[in-house]
């Protein structure tokens, strides 16, 4: 296997755990992830821009027994056994989404994929060739030194030598450079001037002061974080848990929740088990692994916009999905509404491309080809195929494989036949790697910014596609709101015709929480952990 089909086999590998409890993992692109009166200054309101060790990798088994947590006022969280507590150093996305309690992204997404400023203030320029970064007034490190502009400079020099698997790496590809304005200004050019550069500024920030030339991912420093997020570190027990308090300095109000404590898991399923057993209070997952996973608790959830795009895709080895009829053939013989509606419920949004239907810049009037059977019999009606074609769903996933199903039900229908082979997890991706099959169930989780090549760079999977080529050239090089809006409704509109794949649907995912965590939960796509500080413990 090649290396360019081992990456996108990682993606179909990944998406499929995060759909049957395996695993999960939020992309690079969208993540995420002094002296003060810090009494008075818990009920003000939200201040606003003004310009000027080695760790072990073992854990604790989980008990098998319902556990209640401790009526102690103790946050309860898990994470990986984290190999460090530098957020720009550290692989795994359970310790960045923890971290992120610790250290603040310089911006955020909100519920409509628009980047905002959350430790800074934005200022794009008009065509968004830069944009200058203003520090949040009053934003001050855990140790009481003030965040200044050289810290934003300092961790994206930081990012440049991290390494590849770095969750954040992929977000200095943007960034041209950055040029300090004044102490809490900082400038901030880009490779090209596109609207699409601004979702490279999710990374958190780190104080130079304290990290210089701290590249070692468990040294002292890497392993005692300082951050301005609403708690701080305390401490660490190797192969057990992280207790962090909360941080007297945070700027935008002094956190409800006095500690925290991080308990270290090894994977989804003690998570799943940790949470029903009562053992922690938050579990993040995509929401239809909840109603497969779930026991009798009944959390309390906050439903969020993810990217787990689901679809029907072709095994192009096999010259009859090359034409273009025969793809839109299969769309129409599909009715992916009802499937969509009924399978998934409210846990989905129908889409049939790759750009997600909540995303700001996207057209609600771009539907795909409709479910239309007389259509669908003319378009196959002269395909011929010696065996019937083989549609290729893994069984863990209920949900592809009534797809697959009813797929092959409605293509029979339509004068091709088809049948759906529901295979073990192992089969499936081997048969995948082998092209042993006609079409596939799948998914994956994509970028938040708008990113779709995958799905037209000629390679194993895919065929390359020099109309959708074309149509995201224009998007990348978007430089107003209003081009922007215009290239994401003509790639939309391309995809749809030209159909790589066949799109169903993403995913929603959810924040769920045990009945004593009360407050204000609202999650936004990329930071689950945005209002921890205003949670309560009953």
């Amino acid at each position: 296997m090649n290396r360019k089909f081992f990456c996108y086999a990682v993606f179909f590998i990944f998406l499929f755990l995060t759909s049957c409890g395996g695993g999960e993992r939020i992309s690079p692109s969208g993540l995420p992830y002094v002296a003060v009166d810090y009494e008075a200054k818990e009920n003000e309101p939200e201040p606003e821009c003004e310009e000027e060790t080695e760790t072990e990798t073992e854990t604790e088994p989980v008990p098998t027994t319902e556990q209640t947590i401790p009526d102690d006022g103790v946050l309860r969280l898990h994470m990986r056994p984290p190999m460090t507590l530098n957020p720009l150093l550290n692989e795994d996305v359970t310790v960045a989404r923890i971290l992120r309690l610790i250290f603040e992204p310089l911006a955020v997404l909100d519920n409509e994929f628009r980047v905002t400023g959350h430790l800074a203030c934005l200022d794009f320029a008009s065509d968004f060739s830069s944009v200058n970064a203003t520090v949040r007034e009053g934003a001050i490190w855990s140790d009481g030194k003030p965040v200044t502009s050289e810290d934003i400079i300092f961790s994206i020099e930081f990012l440049r030598a991290a390494p590849s698997a770095a969750i954040y790496s992929a977000s200095v590809r943007e960034i041209e450079s950055a040029v300090r304005i004044d102490s809490r200004t900082v400038q901030i050019k880009f490779n090209r001037a596109s609207v699409m550069a601004g979702y490279s500024l999710n990374f958190p920030v780190i104080p130079r002061h304290y990290y210089e030339n701290q590249r070692s991912p468990q040294s002292s420093e890497n392993m005692n974080p300082v951050g301005s997020g609403p708690f701080v570190f305390e401490s660490l027990t190797p192969m057990r848990s992280m207790t962090l308090n909360r941080n007297p300095y945070y700027s935008r109000g002094r956190a409800r929740i006095e500690e925290a404590e991080i308990i270290f898991l090894p994977n989804i399923e003690t998570d799943f088990h940790a949470f029903e057993r009562g053992r922690t209070d938050v579990i993040h997952l995509p929401l239809t692994e909840w109603t497969r996973h779930h026991g009798v608790r009944s959390p309390v959830y906050e439903i969020i916009p993810a990217m787990y795009f689901e679809f029907i895709g072709f095994n192009y080895r096999n010259t009859i999905f090359r034409d273009i009829y025969t793809r839109q053939g299969i769309a129409h013989a599909f009715n992916a509404d009802e499937a969509v509606s009924g399978l998934y419920l409210a846990h989905a949004v129908r889409s049939v491309t790759p750009i997600h239907p909540y995303n700001y810049a996207a057209s609600a009037s771009v539907v795909g080809p409709v479910y239309d059977p007389a259509r669908a019999a003319a378009l196959l009606g002269t395909v011929r195929t010696d065996e019937p074609l083989i549609i290729l769903a893994n069984a863990e996933n209920k949900q592809r494989v009534s797809i697959a199903e009813r797929l092959a039900e409605s293509l029979t229908r339509a004068g091709l036949p088809a049948n759906a082979e529901i295979v073990t997890t192992d089969e499936y991706f081997e048969r995948i790697n082998t092209h042993d099959f006609d079409l596939f169930i799948g998914g994956m989780e994509l970028p938040f910014a708008p990113d779709v090549r995958i799905f037209f760079e000629a390679g194993e999977m895919f065929l390359h596609d020099p109309i959708l080529e074309a149509a995201y050239s224009v998007l990348m090089f978007a430089s107003t709101e209003a081009a922007y809006t215009q290239a994401t409704t003509r790639l939309q509109q391309a995809f749809a015709e030209q159909l790589p794949v066949i799109g169903l649907a993403f995913k929603h995912s959810a924040l769920l929480t045990s009945p004593r965590i009360t407050g204000n939960l609202s999650p936004v796509p990329d930071h689950v952990f945005i209002n921890a500080y205003e949670w309560d413990i009953r």
